[in-house]
């Protein structure tokens, strides 16, 4: 039976297949066996296997088999036809393998989420697997006890209140979606305290761009001026711009890939909303659209949506100087490390600007589609004292 390993990696120039974290999409490797040259992929498979990372898998009908530590391993469950298939029954046909679930789970996620998110996903789900206890293999096994173990596990290996609280989240998610009755209350999450909002000042913004070329202002000036989300921006199609109310459109889509995979991207709370544009984008975006060949604003090397654009920020922050030093490891010298710059914050320091200059909170509330006038008011920071002393000088009788 054929063995695969799963990996992100895309073609070469000589149709070979060759692991591309940043660019390649998720697939399933057939291993080679036998006589003949090896592919440079398969020593990494093999060395992360037997490490404990992603193991080799194969398939019988429609269902992948749970992951093995080496090749080897897998021929012999594959040739033994009492294996557990992961999402069927060992003995009475409702059972299923935490392995088959999560792959389930990760499966329905693609669709729907960005390769970043599947991604982080992906690497706690198997974070979460590798911590369980050898005996534990399906579902049903999964109590308060092994949640707690997960969580006390994460505290262990320093993971901050916040990580925790997201990990296990992740987890619970994908138990309930394996039809586990309200996993979230097996397990008491940490608390986690409120961080204060921190725009970027106007210093702080105009070291940024200063330090980006022309196709990095313009994605992050879209970003920055109309405050949407990763993949707001990244679905962002040229029809989808009105060019007479200078506004963006954000709607829900679908299409096809180049090799015919369906994808789609679905709007928050599922509601289409219009986010103002400013004058100096609208010129920016009219320019580019005259040399562009894509139905995408903002495509990758494969005509596809671009999927890294935080990984890209991070660059630019640490090459305008304004990684922080703080965090651990220490992010110095790190042009992927410091935590201080994220996209939200674009978002979050946008919100703040229409706030000090005079936008209603209801507006804003509507830019961002927020449920609520709460979650709105959580993006605003608060002004500098410093700013505000004419207003704090002021007498009070």
């Amino acid at each position: 039976m054929q063995i695969y390993w799963r990996a992100r990696a895309k073609k070469d120039a000589k149709g070979n297949w060759q692991l591309d974290d940043e660019n390649g999409g998720w697939r399933f490797l057939p291993v080679p066996e036998g006589a003949g040259r090896k592919p440079e992929w398969l020593s990494v498979a093999i060395e992360q296997a037997a490490n404990g990372g992603r193991g080799f898998q194969f398939r019988r009908g429609e269902q992948w088999s749970d992951q093995y530590r080496s090749i080897e391993a897998a021929h012999d469950a594959a040739g033994d036809p009492t294996t557990v298939k992961p999402t069927k029954a060992e003995e009475d046909g409702n059972r299923f393998t935490v392995r088959g679930a999560v792959e389930s789970y990760l499966n329905r996620k693609r669709d729907k989420k960005s390769d970043a998110t599947v991604n982080a996903y992906t690497y706690i789900l198997d974070e979460f697997i590798s911590f369980l206890p050898p005996a534990i293999r399906f579902i049903d096994q999964v109590n308060s006890d092994i949640l707690e173990n997960y969580l006390r596990r994460l505290q262990k290996h320093g993971a901050a209140p916040k990580t925790i609280v997201n990990k296990v989240m992740v987890v619970c998610f994908m138990l309930k979606s394996a039809g586990m009755q309200n996993p979230s209350r097996l397990v008491e999450l940490p608390t986690v305290e409120q961080e204060m909002v921190e725009p970027y000042t106007r210093e702080d913004l105009g070291k940024l761009f200063a330090a980006m070329n022309a196709e990095e202002t313009i994605r992050y000036r879209f970003f920055l001026d109309t405050a949407c989300r990763e993949k707001e921006v990244a679905c962002a199609r040229w029809n989808d711009i009105d060019w007479q109310k200078s506004e963006y459109i954000v709607r829900s889509k679908s299409w096809k890939t180049a090799a015919g995979v369906e994808k789609a991207f679905t709007t928050k709370n599922h509601k289409v909303r219009r986010v103002p544009l400013t004058r100096e984008l609208v010129d920016m975006l009219r320019k580019r659209q005259k040399s562009s060949t894509s139905p995408w604003i903002f495509p990758n090397e494969d005509g596809e949506p671009e999927g890294h654009f935080l990984r890209k920020f991070k660059k630019v922050a640490y090459k305008a100087g304004l990684n922080c030093g703080h965090c651990e490891p220490d992010c110095s010298d790190s042009p992927e490390g410091c935590e201080k710059h994220y996209l939200h914050r674009l978002r979050k320091s946008r919100a703040t600007f229409w706030h000090e200059n005079g936008v209603s909170l209801r507006t804003i509330q509507n830019w961002l589609s927020h449920e609520s006038l709460e979650t709105t008011m959580q993006y605003l920071g608060i002004q500098d004292s410093a700013k505000l002393q004419k207003e704090i000088n002021a007498p009070m009788y």
